[in-house]
């Protein structure tokens, strides 16, 4: 039998932060102490695993408790679990996990996050992206346990123990994750090639994790093993798991992360469009975030994240029905004049369609947001400029992201940015002088023109050419083609329909109907 070096070791300071950390957590180390000696009662051995380890040796605090015990089975860790006491340490509900892991779940009082206790396990994925797996706990040790995670600064383990009335431990590390935590390296364990083909959603941690951490590298070989991986192995990871590695990692550090994303080869296959050679459209990306990030701070809003990764793929769609250079276009052939489009131009089915596949948290505001940024830079070509300023503005409850959007994304492009805030005052500063009754009182039916009439009366008003409510009813008569506003008290008539008095019409109005 193989013997299998002992554990790395590591400095009693370093164990004694991370017992001090859990012990001013009161609420948790209560509870830490009640599992610990019921799991040494029975004959097992307590761990503190996974991402808090790192965190709490960093000096983070650490949210996701995770817990793990050797030397006993699944029925008798369910025993102890919920044999805690619950009232007294706060425990509201325990519950099994999962259909292939030994897990339980223990939700508190205290924390909003829930506590998994796990045996020791080893697994093998036996299905693409990381969704069939063979596990195995019986006989595993914390060793094997740890063989089995993705990097190094995360194979590190607590180890708990009594000592009388007191508890104690160690940080116990297998794989030099200390070594590798000091230097802010991240490094797979063992064979980082095998690591990703087991779970390759591990690429995207990757470069999550060295995000959040400012001077953090990806080792040689780690990173090898992600750019020769990414090709074959990106689509198969599910949209949901994918999407929420994305957010935290563009949350910590956008330009790092679009640029870690275009080096590995994994942005072009996210969003098409984006060559894999070439840096022009990625410089544009990484220079509107830096330009969002001066003017609305960090992190940024998850809108403001993800509408920004589509900017390009949106200003393409969008030369299709408006080219720049003035160009022939289907949109431009039905109305070729400037200022011709409504408020409904511009929307974006492709662009949808990608944020949509990629499963973009507030989806439709996300478009919405690259929409709006759409009709902003080609405002020239929209009716009622003015108003649709105001009204493109008014549907956001912070209008100063979109703003910002608009700003970056034209500075960006080496183009001149208009400033919308004077439009803006203006409008804040002069009241809607008809409403939609108002229209209707006129003699105007319902219908859609209700609304481009209302428009065009609030285009005039902004811009100064009307100013009281008799010039404004003149106005909406004017556009709705009825005519002259009726007098004070007259009551408006239906519109009849002009006849035409020319022999071939007079012909077609006397044929008579045909027979069947």
């Amino acid at each position: 039998m193989r013997t299998l070096p002992p554990p790395i070791p590591v400095p009693e300071a370093v164990s004694l932060g991370v017992l001090h950390s859990l012990q001013r957590r009161k609420k948790l180390w209560r509870f830490l102490r009640e599992f610990c000696r019921a799991v040494e009662r029975a004959g097992g051995h307590p761990y503190l695993v996974g991402g808090i380890v790192r965190d709490l040796i960093e000096g983070r605090p650490g949210n996701d408790v995770d817990l793990m015990v050797t030397g006993i089975g699944f029925a008798a860790l369910g025993g102890i679990v919920r044999g805690l006491p619950r009232k007294e340490l706060g425990i509201r509900r325990v519950f099994g996990a999962g259909k292939q892991f030994a897990v339980y779940k223990i939700s508190t009082t205290w924390s909003g996050e829930e506590i998994d206790v796990a045996l020791a396990r080893s697994e093998h994925s036996t299905g693409p992206g990381h969704r069939q797996f063979e596990v195995r706990t019986h006989g595993v040790d914390a060793r094997e346990d740890a063989s089995r995670r993705d990097f190094t600064i995360n194979s590190l383990m607590f180890s708990f123990r009594s000592e009388g009335k007191r508890l104690a431990g160690e940080v116990i590390d297998f794989f030099g994750g200390m070594e590798d935590l000091t230097h802010k390296r991240i490094r797979g364990v063992g064979n980082p090639q095998a690591r990703i083909r087991e779970d390759p959603l591990r690429m995207l941690r990757a470069i999550r994790q060295k995000n959040e951490r400012p001077g953090t590298i990806i080792e040689r070989r780690t990173w090898q093993a992600i750019r020769g991986e990414a090709k074959g192995l990106i689509g198969t990871i599910s949209e949901e798991r994918l999407i929420g590695e994305l957010t935290k990692s563009l949350a910590a550090n956008p330009s790092a992360t679009v640029s870690d994303l275009h080096r590995a080869g994994i942005l072009p296959m996210l969003i098409p469009g984006i060559p894999d050679r070439g840096t022009g459209v990625l410089s544009r990306m990484k220079k509107r975030y830096a330009l969002l990030e001066r003017s609305i701070g960090r992190p940024l809003p998850e809108t403001v994240l993800f509408a920004n990764l589509l900017v390009d793929v949106a200003r393409d769609e969008s030369l299709l029905l408006a080219p720049e250079d003035g160009g022939d276009s289907p949109r431009r052939r039905r109305d070729p004049s400037p200022g011709g489009l409504g408020k409904n131009a511009f929307r974006l089915p492709r662009t949808e369609a990608l944020a949509r596949r990629l499963h973009f948290p507030r989806v439709r505001k996300v478009v919405q947001m690259v929409e709006d940024l759409t009709r902003l830079s080609h405002l020239r070509m929209l009716r009622n400029p003015h108003a649709r300023i105001e009204a493109i503005f008014g549907r956001w409850e912070n209008p100063d992201h979109l703003h910002a959007l608009y700003t970056a994304s034209r500075r960006a492009a080496s183009k001149r940015a208009v400033d919308f805030r004077p439009v803006l005052e203006t409008a804040g500063k002069r009241p809607h002088l008809l409403s939609g009754d108002d229209i209707l009182a006129l003699g105007i039916p319902a219908g859609p023109q209700v609304e481009s009439i209302l428009e065009g009366v609030r285009e005039a008003t902004l811009t100064g050419r009307i100013s009281g409510r008799e010039e404004a009813k003149r106005l909406a008569v004017s556009l709705s083609g009825r005519g002259r506003l009726p007098a004070r008290g007259q009551r408006a008539r239906k519109s009849r329909r002009k006849v035409s008095n020319s022999p071939a019409r007079a012909r077609q109005r006397t044929k008579a109907p045909s027979r069947r």
